[in-house]
């Protein structure tokens, strides 16, 4: 049996902070929808981040770790990308969140070559 990765689990974690992050912040309509393009931003993210930490429980691929790469630059990206600089707390979310998806991805693609070593042994 492979050993999980605590990188997934604080991965899937985040994935539903920005889930749940636009009714946090008060971003949300009168249908308690996410109201505003950075909300739905951090909801659809956020959806495609639990996802992939989930489907790293099920399997080891390394794929997930380059999509989680991409979206962390998305994220980090986004306030200027989608003009919501103004909103600090939105920008400060899309920030650390989008940096800690991009180094925790790194992180297990770095150690993968141990892990794959430790395994052959």
């Amino acid at each position: 049996m492979k050993p999980r990765r605590w990188q997934d689990h604080i991965v899937f974690i985040i994935g539903l902070w920005l889930i749940v992050s636009p009714w946090t912040f008060g971003a949300y309509g009168s249908d308690s929808l996410p109201a505003g393009v950075p909300a739905w931003n951090f909801f659809l993210c956020g959806l495609i981040v639990a996802a992939l930490g989930g489907a790293a429980y099920a399997s080891y691929d390394f794929w997930e770790e380059w999509v989680d790469i991409l979206l962390g630059g998305w994220l980090v990206a986004a306030p200027w990308v989608l003009q919501f600089t103004e909103h600090a707390l939105f920008t400060w979310n899309a920030l650390i969140t989008g940096l800690l998806l991009i180094v925790l991805a790194v992180w297990v693609l770095l150690t993968r070559d141990a892990t794959k070593s430790s395994e052959r042994d």
